[in-house]
């Protein structure tokens, strides 16, 4: 009887929560929409220096079934906003600028489903480039959530690692050096910032020789026949100072000109030690 003559007041008091979990919903979802229309515009700026020319990316925003009316809440993530993330590929007798107007006039889906493994690549670093840490951000969204926490002094970045496979395919010259320079500053920013990261490593599969030459240790994966066997063997080392000026020099020119080409591997080395301390 007692519960009963409670119950009224229980009601009220959780229309009251999900009353202001409702309206905290709505501001968050505003702030997203902002933040989703500023990215989408940074992003699609940034390809082509990527050697993504006529690509846009737009991050579109909807809202999960029950609305703001009945506000999804649970560990997966918070407020009642679903993201996609678009690769869209523009028509050159277009002028407009912003990805959102580009809509009616592109073709694309997506990224997950038209997006090849060096294009979502590319888009992860420009985004990584655009907000600093957000891939760590959501590595560690469960650890982080309400229900993991105990005090705000248990909020923590863990270390991760960031895999970004054939990121440099059929792409070359500037695009590939702004991508090198990319790659080193999200690797710097990580170990120097224990905000966004510290302790994390940036492992880049790669067969551009600019990227390659910026990179805090090389390590060459080998194929070959086996001595003892008729089967494929994999040898992998990490290359040494004259081991990485040969290895770079064969990346760059393959077996042509190998004087020339070590003479270009040593300006590679030293052109990104140069760009690492700037």
């Amino acid at each position: 009887m007692e519960a009963l003559k409670l119950l009224p007041e229980a009601e009220e008091a959780a229309q009251i929560a999900l009353d202001d979990y409702s309206l905290a919903c709505k501001e968050l979802s505003e702030a997203r929409r902002d933040v989703a229309s500023k990215l989408s515009q940074f992003v699609t700026d940034i390809l082509p220096s990527l050697g993504l020319e006529g690509s846009a990316i737009l991050v579109r925003m909807s809202v999960r079934p029950g609305g703001f009316e009945e506000p999804y809440f649970g560990s997966e993530n918070i407020g009642v906003d679903i993201a996609d993330f678009l690769l869209l590929l523009k028509n050159n007798d277009n002028g407009i600028n912003t990805p959102e107007n580009r809509m009616g006039t592109t073709r694309g889906g997506k990224i997950e489903q038209v997006g090849s493994s060096g294009e979502k690549s590319r888009v992860l670093l420009a985004i990584e480039t655009a907000l600093p840490g957000s891939i760590g951000s959501t590595c560690n969204s469960f650890s982080n959530s309400a229900e993991s926490l105990s005090t705000e002094g248990d909020l923590k970045v863990s270390p991760i690692s960031i895999i970004y496979d054939e990121i440099d395919a059929h792409v070359g010259g500037r695009a590939a050096v702004t991508m090198a320079k990319l790659l080193a500053n999200q690797s710097s920013s990580r170990i120097s910032s224990n905000k966004v990261g510290g302790g994390s490593q940036i492992v880049a599969i790669t067969h551009s020789a600019s990227l390659a030459a910026i990179a805090d240790r090389h390590i060459v994966v080998e194929r070959g026949m086996s001595s003892r066997s008729t089967y494929l063997s994999i040898l992998t080392y990490v290359a040494d100072r004259f081991t990485r000026r040969k290895e770079i020099a064969r990346m760059a020119s393959g077996d042509l000109a190998s004087g020339a080409a070590e003479t270009f591997a040593d300006a590679l080395i030293r052109d990104a030690l140069l760009q690492r301390d700037t």
